[in-house]
């Protein structure tokens, strides 16, 4: 197939790709089948974005009836996990208002599609079924560049739209405006642009393999900075303990970036196993290789730290996931520098049998196989009947909110056992359940941590006006962190950050109200002393990140005027208008 047919008919492929996400569009727009039915849009939509890229980045590589079926194959993966990702979710969450786009799990579904499709290609070019280490490199560093330079002329290409439509905005003519927004044309547009980006990028191989190696040279040296800070840490490991590091709540996720971090630069030096590494290279290599099975143990360590305090939940078990494969890859690159030195050739079996394992272990978790809601609803659950959880403590919420289908039909369970003899508390469960499931999702509130005592706090809180005064320890006492406006308060009142504060008369009654500013700047809100000493929140101050504010806060005099402008009144309700930001006196 010469360059031209095979140029016209990607184009044509990205043509049909973007009039079907239109058509997706519409149905969106005129709440019309499939958009009536979130499973059914999920997987039109998951087939629709990723099959005719495949077909796009297959043609002249694969022959017509291998590319047939692998499309086949491809579109049914995409069918099956698109309908998935929308149907263990809760109803609910996709009836009002209408939820039909898929989650972040297209991430786990892009990489089995981008693995697959490169072990493919890689087969073929090589005429069997499991291709050499050097093919499977350069096919996949090549997919690679050529999805980052696509959307890069994407992204390029509508800056260039965007600025010949401000120049016609210069002029008063929107027709440009309009024209780019419409999905008809923005759609079609981007896949074209794709399309063409994939297909100029495929026949320019000069294009490819010189970006590729440019990348790879620079991330090469970048391995001896990597090594020298892991060295270091688990040197400093004995000296510091570990107390310190499971303090921070990240230290999982820092471990398994770190080894993510060492296995790419390992692999961006050694390359194909072909080219002649410089000296510090090739003695950092193995040693980076050494440092990910520590790395990987902390994190595992870890892990199981919060596993066995809180049970599993659906961060949990991905973070689980990615330790299983920083594991695989640090046995197999620790056996690979045992059995071939600082040559490191046999880190490519741990490359491409790591490449199917992780493609086996997305699917797992994009499936009912190792679905991480059902992992963590069953582990919870247990934890309720072992009785390393109390009734009351149970986190019923989470049932309710955060773990999809599963959770929902186990609170719906947990809601019918009242009168049971052979479950504790059972009418006490069963009311806690039939409450969680009443529930809407915006009266969830994230926990906020409790603030140091009252007394700690006090000397963050400095009076502006008038001068001298005392500021009460009482409103640094009370429990603010339990009210629906508690992450709109001043932080000296749920934490730790520092205040500023003016005491006036605001409702005329001959008692004075507080403003406190959250300094230096932030949230601003009013306080009133109730008759039964409990202090109450009046509102929040407006403006006061208007320019200047801040910097004169403390200069000047602090006063009540009349607004300006009368309010409003509706159904009862007294609406303000509140200027914005007038110019200073």
């Amino acid at each position: 197939m010469d360059q031209q047919t095979l140029q016209n008919i990607r184009l044509a492929i990205g043509l049909a790709q973007g009039l079907l996400l239109y058509w997706l569009y519409v149905t969106i727009d005129a709440k019309s089948w499939p958009a009536t039915s979130p499973e059914v849009f999920a997987t039109f939509l998951t087939v629709s974005v990723f099959v005719p890229l495949i077909a796009i980045a297959g043609l002249g590589h694969l022959p017509a009836r291998k590319l047939g079926t692998w499309l086949v194959v491809s579109a049914a993966l995409c069918a099956a996990l698109g309908f998935y990702d929308l149907h263990h979710l809760p109803e609910e969450l996709y009836q009002t208002p209408p939820r039909i786009l898929p989650t972040y799990s297209l991430l786990a579904l892009a990489a089995i599609l981008f693995i697959t499709h490169t072990i493919v290609v890689a087969g073929e070019s090589d005429q069997r079924w499991l291709a050499s280490y050097p093919t499977h490199f350069d096919v996949a560093w090549k997919h690679a560049i050529q999805a980052a330079l696509a959307a890069l002329f994407v992204g390029v290409l509508w800056i260039v739209l965007f600025l010949g439509d401000a120049l016609f905005q210069l002029v008063k003519i929107n027709f440009v405006h309009d024209l780019i927004l419409r999905p008809l044309f923005s759609l079609p547009v981007t896949a074209l642009g794709t399309a063409y980006a994939l297909h100029l990028t495929d026949v320019r191989t000069d294009i490819v393999c010189g970006a590729r190696t440019l990348l790879l040279t620079l991330m090469s040296w970048l391995l001896p900075v990597m090594t020298a800070f892991g060295a270091a840490f688990i040197f400093t490991l004995p000296f510091t303990g570990l107390e310190s590091l499971w303090s921070t709540k990240l230290a999982t996720g820092t471990l398994l970036g770190a080894s993510a971090c060492l296995i790419v630069l390992i692999n961006a030096s050694y390359q194909d196993g072909k080219l002649e590494s410089a000296t510090v290279l090739r003695y950092c290599r193995p040693i980076a290789a050494v440092l990910l099975l520590p790395l990987a143990g902390l994190a595992i360590y870890g892990l199981t730290l919060r596993v066995s305090q809180y049970g599993w939940s659906p961060s949990r078990v991905i973070s689980a996931a990615c330790i299983a494969v920083a594991l695989w890859y640090a046995v197999g690159y620790l056996y690979a520098v045992i059995r071939s030195g600082l040559s490191l050739q046999k880190l490519e079996l741990t490359n491409l049998s790591a490449a199917f394992a992780i493609c086996i272990l997305l699917v797992s978790l994009s499936t009912p196989i190792a679905d991480p809601l059902r992992i963590s609803v069953n582990s919870q659950l247990a934890r309720l009947v072992d009785k390393r959880v109390s009734f009351d403590d149970f986190d019923y919420d989470f049932l309710r909110f955060g773990s999809g289908r599963y959770g929902m039909e186990t609170l719906r369970n947990l809601a019918t056992i009242t009168g049971r003899s052979d479950v504790p508390e059972a009418s006490s469960v069963a009311a806690r359940a039939r409450n969680a499931l009443d529930r809407s999702r915006p009266n969830i509130r994230v926990a906020i941590p409790k603030p140091p005592p009252a007394a700690e706090r006090l000397g963050n809180v400095t009076v502006f006006y008038p001068q001298g005064h005392d500021f009460p320890e009482g409103l640094l006492q009370q429990d603010w962190t339990e009210i629906p406006q508690a992450r709109q308060l001043p932080g000296c009142l749920i934490g730790v950050l520092k205040c500023e504060a003016a005491f006036i008369d605001l409702d005329g009654d001959g008692n004075e109200e507080i403003l406190l500013f959250q300094s230096p700047g932030g949230r601003a809100s009013a306080f009133k002393l109730a008759k039964d000493n409990q202090w109450i929140l009046l509102g929040q101050l407006n403006n006061t990140h208007c320019r200047g504010l801040r910097d004169n806060l403390t200069k000047g005099t602090v006063e009540a005027v009349a607004p300006p402008l009368k309010e409003v009144l509706i159904a009862g309700r007294r609406l303000q208008v509140v200027p914005d930001c007038p110019p200073a006196p």
